[in-house]
């Protein structure tokens, strides 16, 4: 018995403990689809996949292009990855390309998030004081915490950028407490936020926002705090060059179609009735986030400014994120939210991060808290037996929504007539004499991303400017399926579309008229989309609404081959970005190393 106890202590004590508790629980979690054999196909799945397959097939075939979908989205050759977290999805192409089918992809992709989102939170409470038990307490809870498990129950990226965000707290709480900015953490941080989810980097700078000018009014060294801020600024600008630089000369140049602007705001947002308490926050988390804010109000003044400053934050964004803002009313104020914002939901991902620390404080430096007091028995095994319920509460909850997805899918792939669960989604597999269960199963990835097609019209080129005004009249949704989706089999013997070394898409199709003819080619145009049409350089007739290009056939076999310009501009976009992060890398490394020398 003595032995087996001291095994035990010893694996408690090892390096490797956190992970061993994290990969565990995170296989526990998605035991359902382990054992069913299946994944779950829901709002974002197939969006995702194709950005996924395409740098996959990149990466398999050598064939590069940072811009052009060559392979996903029907190999149309439109912009998705470089404006939607470019390294993250070359990461999940690397996965893909590991994996056996798509079924092993995403509880690959879904394991690999909720563990960066358990080491990076447990990270975030040691720097803060934590203990490392309760570290890992909190790393548990917040993995499968609502804000993250929304990937893996409906594939919404919001879940991947909620994983990173504590890593970006981790220098802002530094700051707050040192009142001095960690330059490095700071940046770096905001740079795997902004490399990973544009919108979730936007949240977390308002979040942090208030802690920076407290951290300024507090600090002796102003000066010093706004030079570091400058220099920190500087930094993320230089190691996020790839995606706003990026950004800036795509819509510069280009009308693009916005993601869709959500009329009903309100609906979306953290209410006490509905599916939203479950979905966004269980009501086992709101329990945590109210005793949390019980906990700061009634020892407000004994707590220090820390607590404090992270307890204001959080309860702000929580009441963000609530329907208690009239966000019907604001959305007609500032239309623009509807298409910024969309979702009111996402801001309570800075609550969920900041309760989660809070309650690790907490529970570190406050023996009878979370304990039974007032029944003089301030033991902590009550603490340990309530947190495990809440724990197994939150568990609970995850399994009945991944059960609903899992039965959705179970039932597709035994029924190839069933209804695919995912809004403006369309299935073609028939065309190809295939069936769900091949789609899911076969190690072909291809499979899938030809057969069932999501009409997301994101980012597509188009020919004037859409906003909240007009994206309903331009219809993006039907104008994609029916331009780009539903026309590659509307001519004779179709377009066949193979990918060139140089990253440029050939298409290749037969004229069966004899005299020259106008046909709508199912790629897409961008100002720096170049077009060659059998050996010329050539502009299209004409350009859809979704910039599909319309050219001018001749007789028989035509051959037209898309690629995009890059240019001296980006090149210098791309050495940048390269080397700031091999300067941090190599900077870090020498600073360990000389660490490492002076402590011998």
């Amino acid at each position: 018995m003595e032995q087996l106890r001291n095994a035990a202590k010893k694996v408690h004590e090892s390096r490797f403990f956190p992970l061993l508790v994290f990969g565990l629980l995170g296989l526990i979690a998605l035991s359902s689809l382990i054992l069913n054999n299946t994944l779950i196909l829901s709002y974002d799945t197939i969006f995702h996949f194709n950005r996924f397959y395409d740098t996959a097939e990149q990466i398999r075939n050598g064939s590069y292009n940072y811009f052009q979908m060559n392979y996903g989205f029907l190999q149309t050759g439109r912009i998705v990855n470089a404006l939607y977290g470019p390294v993250v999805a070359y990461i999940g192409g690397f996965i893909l390309l590991l994996s056996y089918n798509w079924i092993v992809f995403e509880i690959l992709i879904s394991l690999l998030v909720m563990l960066v989102a358990a080491f990076s939170m447990y990270w975030l409470c040691k720097v803060n004081g934590v203990s490392r038990d309760y570290s890992i307490l909190m790393g548990s809870l917040y993995m499968i915490g609502s804000s993250v498990f929304v990937w893996v129950i409906n594939q919404q990226f919001t879940g991947v950028g909620a994983a990173v965000m504590p890593v970006f707290f981790i220098g802002i709480t530094l700051m707050l407490q040192k009142l001095i900015i960690p330059v490095l953490g700071v940046s770096v941080g905001m740079a795997i936020l902004i490399q990973t989810h544009v919108v979730s980097s936007l949240i977390a700078f308002g979040a942090s926002l208030p802690i920076i000018i407290v951290s300024l009014v507090l600090t002796k060294e102003k000066c010093k705090m706004i030079k570091d801020g400058l220099i920190a600024i500087v930094l993320t600008l230089a190691l996020t060059f790839n995606v706003w630089g990026v950004m800036l000369s795509i819509f510069r140049h280009n009308f693009l179609i916005p993601t869709f602007p959500e009329t009903s705001m309100q609906l979306f947002t953290v209410s006490l009735h509905g599916e939203s308490i479950q979905s966004v926050v269980k009501p086992m988390e709101l329990l945590i986030f109210l005793y949390v804010i019980y906990y700061v109000i009634t020892r407000w003044k004994k707590l220090n400014y820390v607590v404090r400053t992270l307890g204001a934050v959080a309860f702000g964004f929580l009441v963000l994120s609530t329907n208690i803002v009239p966000w019907t009313r604001l959305q007609v104020e500032f239309p623009k939210l509807t298409t910024l914002v969309q979702f009111p939901k996402r801001f309570a991902v800075v609550p969920f991060i900041l309760f989660f620390l809070l309650l690790g404080m907490i529970l570190t430096n406050d023996k009878h808290a979370l304990t039974l007091k007032p029944l003089h028995y301030p033991s902590r095994a009550f603490t340990y037996a309530m947190l495990f319920f809440v724990f197994a509460l939150n568990m609970e909850a995850n399994f009945q929504a991944i059960n609903l997805g899992v039965s959705q899918t179970v039932a597709m792939k035994q029924n190839n007539d069933s209804v695919i669960p995912v809004n403006h989604a369309f299935s073609y597999n028939k065309k190809y004499n295939r069936t769900y269960l091949q789609d899911l199963e076969s190690p072909n990835k291809s499979y899938l991303v030809n057969d069932i097609l999501k009409t997301t019209p994101d980012y597509l080129p188009t020919t004037q400017a859409v906003n909240e005004d007009n994206y309903a009249s331009v219809h993006p949704y039907l104008n994609n399926h029916r331009q780009l989706i539903k026309h590659n089999f509307k001519i004779k013997g179709g377009y066949t579309k193979k990918v060139n070394k140089d990253g440029s898409l050939t298409v290749t199709w037969y004229n069966h008229h004899s005299k020259t003819r106008r046909f709508r080619v199912t790629v897409v145009k961008y100002s720096a989309t170049k077009l060659v049409l059998n050996g010329k350089k050539i502009k299209p007739a004409r350009i859809s609404q979704v910039g599909a290009v319309t050219v001018k056939a001749k007789p028989g076999k035509n051959v037209l081959t898309v690629s995009y310009r890059t240019g001296l501009g980006m090149d210098v976009i791309f050495l940048v970005t390269t080397l700031s992060w091999v300067g941090v890398f190599g900077y870090v490394i020498v600073r360990r190393f000389k660490n490492k020398k002076s402590s011998q």
